[in-house]
């Protein structure tokens, strides 16, 4: 038994791999692309030992993904057994490349499911995902009402990835998620390579290259200023509010850093207890250096709404209040 309190949120890779192509993405660009999957024997053995040591109680959410696609999975049934044996709370995040067998197991103990895109059209899914935008499109309104059919009750996502070319697509994205009940998140698309990430901060990254992406990504040119103004002595990391686990189920020190490479493991769950894990999590070298740097401050504040954005929606409560005043006087 850990003496931490536990975790509301475990991300834990039950795939390794993605069918996406993300340019900005580690398992996007083949550096985890294939990867393996965890059976489902060993994930229910890794889920008791997180429950016997105290990591998982009644309001934990099991996020099926960190890196990986779940629905790739091939015996993602017998994941879900796992789940609603233990009845734990579990998460989804998927690319909608798949639709699995949607039935009572699948919403049993489901918590939430976010759909990840890209845009809102083949030209945006070409630049990125490499998908077919029209069959994601599809497969999402097939897995909302099916799961609604099943007596799902829980919340649906749409997390969009904004890009300098895709901007004009959100509202057609957000009227999309709007017609089926789903909630909608539009965020600055971020880069999601550790090796790039550290050294653009460090300033080894080529100026053709920091040029290229920037021509996509917003935010690159904020960086300087963020490290400066970062405060580095007393912080605390917020990536220590919950746990990261690859297919392997190795404890990875942070969600950003690559799964594959030993480095950044602080422990395997199945061979160790999670209180000699979590000790040693804050002493590992990229840890250390992360906060010195400042780059922890960046990332953790990197996924962020644009501002135009938050803007129309500050607009459109001020409307809605408004109206609501003069329906019910008294209302504030």
């Amino acid at each position: 038994m850990t003496s931490n309190p536990p975790f509301q949120t475990i991300y834990f890779d039950i795939v390794g791999g993605c069918v996406a192509r993300c340019p900005y993405c580690l398992t996007g660009i083949g550096e985890t692309r294939k990867g393996g999957e965890i059976t489902p024997e060993r994930f229910a053995e890794a889920l008791r030992k997180l429950r016997d040591e105290g990591a998982i109680d009644a309001k934990t959410v099991v996020s099926l993904y960190n890196w990986g696609e779940p629905f790739l999975h091939s015996d993602f049934p017998g994941i879900l057994r796992v789940v609603n044996d233990l009845g734990v709370r579990y998460a989804l995040s998927t690319n909608a490349y798949r639709v699995p067998l949607i039935n009572r197991d699948f919403v049993r103990n489901l918590d939430h499911l976010i759909f990840s895109m890209c845009g809102f059209s083949q030209a945006s899914y070409d630049r990125i995902q490499r998908t077919r935008f029209d069959a994601a499109r599809e497969n999402i309104t097939r897995i909302v009402r099916e799961c609604r059919d099943q007596g799902f009750r829980g919340d649906f996502r749409i997390f969009f990835h904004v890009y300098r070319f895709n901007e004009n697509e959100i509202g057609l994205c957000k009227r999309f998620a709007t017609r089926h009940g789903i909630l909608f998140h539009p965020h600055y698309a971020i880069l999601n390579r550790w090796d790039d990430l550290r050294s653009l901060v460090e300033g080894r990254m080529p100026p053709e290259m920091v040029e290229r992406i920037s021509g996509e990504l917003y935010g690159l040119e904020e960086i300087p200023g963020i490290l400066a103004d970062a405060p580095r002595e007393g912080y605390r990391c917020p990536q220590y509010d919950f746990l990261v686990l690859t297919e392997h189920a190795d404890v990875v020190v942070c969600c950003q850093l690559p799964k594959d490479r030993q480095e950044f493991h602080c422990g395997n769950i199945l061979h160790e207890s999670l209180a000699d894990i979590l000790k040693r999590r804050p002493e590992m070298p990229v840890c250390r250096d992360c906060i010195r740097s400042g780059l922890a401050i960046y990332i953790n504040q990197s996924i962020r709404t644009p501002a135009f954005y938050r803007k129309e929606l500050r607009q459109t409560l001020l409307f809605l209040r408004h109206k609501l005043r003069r329906a019910l006087p008294g209302v504030k």
